[in-house]
């Protein structure tokens, strides 16, 4: 698996990284990378929240992003790509069993198994962070699309898309966030089978 960065050197390139030699506090501030987790101590120190932690880059529009508009999800995407992470699963490649796997569903299906498992996974309040953190790689692809977009718990949820850790997610909620994991798979793995038929 290798070092794990929390700060990624300048000598090591983005494209190097991968889910396994990062956390979802890793920063590259010099490539534009950052992490948006901002903790009360970053707040203080930066006089403002939303910053990235490392050098207090403030470059999300959270009111337009907290809108939760699917509808907007290009700059939704947009505005995650600027943090480490997320940049990270947007472009390392999926594990060839998950892209296979995948390709077994029709989009309908994977819909169905994504909302299933976002519900299992972030649905209940006391999944806020349980110890069941979803996988950083393997062969579920819905797992690289909670990571990059910011549906892999309840922390991530609430700090990107404002819906509170201890609440139980609606059903509205849930939906975005389905949402939000079908255009990455689609995007990600775009010859999914509309119908059965095409199987």
């Amino acid at each position: 698996m290798g070092k794990k960065f929390k700060r990624v050197p300048a000598d090591v390139p983005v494209s190097d990284l991968n889910p396994l030699n990062i956390t979802c506090g890793s920063t590259k501030c010099d490539d534009g990378l950052h992490c948006f987790k901002t903790s009360e101590r970053v707040a203080k120190k930066f006089g403002s929240r939303g910053v990235c932690k490392e050098c207090g880059a403030n470059l999300i529009d959270w009111k337009r992003v907290y809108q939760n508009n699917i509808k907007d999800a290009k700059f939704i995407f947009k505005s995650m790509k600027n943090e480490l992470i997320r940049h990270v699963y947007w472009h390392t490649p999926i594990d060839r069993d998950a892209i296979q796997i995948a390709l077994k569903f029709t989009r309908e299906e994977m819909r169905e198994h994504t909302k299933k498992v976002l519900k299992t996974k972030i649905g209940s309040s006391h999944n806020a962070w349980d110890g069941r953190q979803t996988p950083m790689t393997g062969k579920e692809i819905v797992n690289y699309a909670q990571h990059a977009t910011a549906t892999c718990c309840r922390k991530c949820l609430e700090y990107w898309h404002n819906i509170k850790k201890d609440d139980e997610l609606t059903e509205e909620q849930l939906e975005f966030c389905t949402d939000l994991v079908m255009l990455y798979i689609e995007e990600r793995v775009p010859n999914i089978s509309n119908k059965n038929d095409e199987k």
